[in-house]
């Protein structure tokens, strides 16, 4: 496994790869402005580069907001959310922002549990967030300071 930038060269596969149990897929166009606005884009590869998961998160002002993140189905489970995620910990610490948000789904609670390892915390509730296949589903907001020197550490 090997974590590194996102090139534009990987936008086709990262395009397929979100549309696998995506409701409301990404298009190449906005992952093509991501790089182009330098916003922290990662990829996991494997030893044959073959692309396993990806991470695209926004700065605004003096916080990190997680756009998206997609583990393919066949390389679930193996940790590559968490190093994804601790990617982006590190650099919101480095890059002295105060805090990082996503939201998630209300339903998704491994997704939930992980964040919350990583000393997320939620704060919130946006109704009606993530379409579905009969009715919309709420999205938990979360929030991990960055900000704290001397509080929970995940390295």
């Amino acid at each position: 496994m090997k974590l590194r930038s996102m090139v534009y060269e990987d936008v086709p596969t990262v395009t397929l790869l979100d549309r696998v149990d995506n409701l409301r897929p990404w298009t190449e166009p906005m992952f093509y402005e991501e790089l182009r606005l330098d916003s922290f884009c990662r990829v996991v590869v494997d030893e044959t580069q073959t692309l396993q998961a990806f991470l695209v998160a926004r700065r605004l002002l003096d916080e990190w907001h997680l756009l998206t993140l997609k583990v393919a189905p066949s390389c679930r489970g193996q940790g590559l959310a968490r190093t994804l995620m601790l990617a982006l910990i590190a650099h919101g610490i480095e890059s002295d922002a105060r805090t990082i948000l996503l939201e998630v789904r209300a339903s998704n609670q491994p997704a939930m549990n992980l964040y919350e390892n990583l000393g997320f915390l939620s704060v919130g509730i946006r109704k009606n967030y993530y379409p579905g296949p009969t009715m919309a589903e709420d999205a938990v907001i979360m929030e991990r300071r960055t900000d704290r020197k001397n509080e929970f550490n995940p390295f």
